[in-house]
């Protein structure tokens, strides 16, 4: 008898020892929670600041080339201004009617334009002697 009872008064201390390291057991697992959730957190909010600032650098180059470009669109004159720069300075006039000469682009004109071509009317010449065989 004294035996069983030396046994529960020991499995009493055991859990007696267990309960009061229950809240230190608890407390020691609710702050390795807590760290993972920090450091996820942190570094969460670290890819963030780094597409940040990426936009940032993006929206700079695009401010750039927006410059550039107004620069390019301030840069450009009218087509008038380009003809009286040609006609005053270079000294270009404009054709006489007997010196404009108009081309007829018709479909029935290909057959004349093979034989005017340069480096066709050589095998054209030498295919027709060929078939006049």
């Amino acid at each position: 008898m004294k035996g069983k009872l030396k046994r529960q008064k020991s499995l009493i201390r055991k859990r007696k020892i267990k309960m009061s390291n229950m809240p230190l057991v608890l407390t020691c697992i609710l702050v390795i929670i807590l760290s993972i959730v920090v450091t996820a957190l942190q570094a969460q909010i670290s890819n963030l600041d780094r597409a940040l600032i990426k936009q940032e650098s993006e929206i700079k180059d695009l401010e750039n080339t927006k410059l550039s470009l107004e620069g390019e669109i301030k840069g450009i004159i009218s087509s008038q201004e380009i003809q009286d720069a040609a006609m005053y300075k270079l000294g270009m006039v404009h054709p006489d009617e007997k010196q404009i000469v108009y081309i007829d682009v018709k479909e029935d004109k290909k057959q004349k334009d093979v034989n005017n071509n340069v480096f066709l009317s050589p095998i054209v010449s030498v295919i027709k002697s060929f078939t006049k065989n």
